[in-house]
């Protein structure tokens, strides 16, 4: 979507959204800086002197289900998107009775401009490619095990995978039924304990309660709600841009032709490439809890490390092929400028050391000195490839 921070209305915060701790702290910039490496901390929150993240509680024109805050993150210039003022937009939405099939219509939000009309500030709209919304789900059971909610052709998985499945992947067995034979269906399953559990697919993520959640805001669900709100909402954050940027510069790449290319447009992208490493390329975020380990399911669903291997081996062959061509143009260069060069060089010796100075003389020594080099290209194969080399060369260009 396209983000101008400074038109941002008043009632929009700086910073990301504060939840409160159990022990009545907020989880806000400074604190959850903490808990990040610092190479990560200001791709996701930018820096006091040039913020890139705000947030607003109850929005006043939220429908149902209820938006109970939103934030917008500007994606930064590293990423190397075409829309300058790019960012991503975070709405904290409270489920109601049927999860599943809420968040199957909250992942098509994007195509519902008239209510995103509503929520957005003046001055954002949503990119025009945008059609898919990336959810993160976070539910839990007063009764303890979750309740089974998928025929008994799914029997063979746990109550828990059920809600799993449903909550991440977002969408009814309607409209696409998996394989229950398929085991790595949940390989991108993280285990936090016996109490909760994670799964994160390629359109979403869901963190489903094992053990009963009595409610209150000093229980265990209600630490782990926070967590999900803020620190691991910054996780995925983080996969979402370096899912854009690994995304851009593959495509910027691929579009570059072998005829395109030069030395400096290639400095500029691996430039980018090591730019975007630098900035946003990263499996460990934190030396603490299970964040490393979302964010790996995460750039495996979207293969975003063999993406990015991809588009460096791509640059570096076009940087190879590219070399490869100025090395043999300079060589070809060099061989015509000797061909060329010698026959008059001698020619000229000659008619200096034998012949009378003045035009005539000049003259002569010229027209030897090219029927020598016509004679040396066409008696000599190696010279006529020289020829044939230039010819080439400029064919490709």
């Amino acid at each position: 979507m396209g983000l101008a921070p400074e038109h941002l209305p008043a009632e929009w915060a700086e910073g990301p959204l504060p939840a409160l701790l159990t022990d009545g702290s907020a989880a806000d910039r400074d604190r959850r800086l903490t808990y990040f490496e610092p190479r990560v901390g200001e791709s996701l929150f930018g820096t006091p002197a040039h913020p890139s993240r705000w947030h607003l509680r109850r929005p006043a024109d939220a429908d149902e289900p209820a938006v109970e805050a939103m934030e917008l993150l500007r994606v930064p210039a590293v990423a190397g998107l075409r829309e300058r003022d790019a960012g991503l937009c975070v709405l904290h939405v409270h489920l109601g009775d049927d999860p599943p099939t809420e968040l199957a219509a909250l992942a098509a939000l994007p195509t519902d401009h008239a209510r995103l009309a509503k929520l957005l500030p003046r001055g954002v709209r949503v990119a025009d490619e945008a059609s898919r919304a990336w959810t993160l789900a976070h539910v839990t059971f007063p009764q303890g095990p979750p309740p089974a909610v998928m025929p008994a052709a799914y029997a063979s998985w746990g109550t828990h995978d059920q809600w799993l499945w449903l909550l991440a992947s977002r969408s009814p067995l309607d409209r696409f039924a998996p394989d229950p034979q398929d085991t790595g269906l949940f390989a991108g399953r993280v285990r936090f304990s016996a109490d909760w559990q994670a799964l994160v697919l390629r359109d979403g993520a869901a963190f489903v309660g094992l053990s009963p959640d009595p409610g209150g805001d000093r229980t265990f669900h209600a630490t782990a709600a926070h967590h999900v709100h803020t620190l691991y909402l910054d996780v995925f954050l983080l996969g979402r841009l370096q899912h854009l940027g690994a995304n851009s510069l593959a495509n910027t790449v691929s579009a570059l032709t072998a005829r395109e290319s030069d030395a400096q447009r290639l400095l500029q992208l691996e430039g980018r490439l090591i730019e975007l490493r630098r900035a946003l390329w990263s499996s460990h975020i934190t030396s603490r809890g299970k964040a490393n380990e979302l964010l790996e399911r995460f750039q495996e669903q979207h293969r975003l490390d063999q993406l990015l291997a991809h588009t460096g081996t791509g640059l570096a062959e076009t940087a190879r092929y590219v070399e490869a061509a100025r090395s043999r143009r300079i060589s070809v260069a060099l061989g015509l400028l000797s061909a060329v060069g010698l026959p008059f060089g001698m020619a000229y010796a000659a008619g200096a050391l034998w012949g009378t100075p003045g035009p005539w003389t000049l003259l002569v020594t010229t027209i030897v000195a090219l029927l020598l080099t016509v004679a040396a290209f066409v008696l000599l194969p190696p010279l006529r490839g020289l020829v044939s080399d230039t010819v080439w060369d400029r064919a490709e260009d």
